[in-house]
């Protein structure tokens, strides 16, 4: 029993330090204050609140039709772990040289977006700002990692931990003008690179598991076909 209470939380944290870096709710707070300034207080925690739960969604989604999605178009589960570990490294490499992930980045100004008049709350907050293509990347590459034989613990798992990390990005949220003034540009930045580091060495796994498969997969087609 305590084997298994250890390795819950293990597995569990491993796919908070996985996510949490890629969605980094720090990159969303200046969109998010730029966006709500003028709301109260009760308004600007529903708008956080939406917009994590929608994040939640779509990672959810991605999680339990990545595989029917990859399966429909003939990806192979190597092939997942790869291009996922490949787009994670691009990002991570860009938060730590420049202390910003630009897979958050919107292209309409936060004046824009407001004269549409529109709840922002799932676009562009939950998606591309929380869970963008990194995040998405990241989940179903956690989703391929799992063992056959422990399918519904393995995705228990990584609903949990994507609960957990959407969890701290609504009390971010919640607090964003504290962190602001707290951190500062510079700290924001900082605190961004080290996120990065520990995303390249997530990628470079990836990349590793997913590069041994394609050797395994073809190795074995090659002894089962000699000619």
């Amino acid at each position: 029993m305590m084997a298994y209470i250890i390795d819950f939380f293990k597995y569990t944290a491993l796919v908070v330090i996985g996510l949490l870096p890629i969605m980094n709710p720090l990159t969303t707070i200046p969109l998010y204050m730029s966006l709500t300034n003028r709301m109260s207080d009760e308004k600007k925690r529903k708008q956080a609140a939406k917009a994590c739960m929608y994040a939640f969604g779509i990672l959810a989604t991605f999680l339990l039709l990545g595989k029917g999605i990859i399966t429909l178009f003939g990806i192979s589960m190597p092939g997942i772990r790869v291009a996922g570990g490949i787009i994670i490294l691009i990002l991570a490499l860009r938060m730590v040289f420049s202390g910003n992930d630009t897979s958050s980045e919107v292209d309409s100004s936060a004046s824009d977006i407001k004269k549409a008049d529109m709840d922002y709350s799932f676009s562009p907050l939950a998606m591309p700002s929380l869970a963008g293509p990194g995040s998405i990347a990241v989940v179903m590459g956690f989703g391929s990692q799992i063992p056959d034989g422990h399918m519904i613990m393995g995705h228990i798992h990584i609903l949990i931990g994507i609960a957990i990390v959407t969890c701290i990005a609504f009390i971010m949220l919640s607090a964003s003008k504290f962190i602001e003034k707290l951190l500062g540009k510079h700290g924001t930045q900082a605190i961004s690179k080290i996120m990065g580091f520990l995303l390249t060495c997530i990628a470079v796994q990836f990349l590793a598991s997913g590069t041994r498969d394609f050797y395994r997969e073809f190795a074995g087609l090659a002894q089962a076909n000699p000619f």
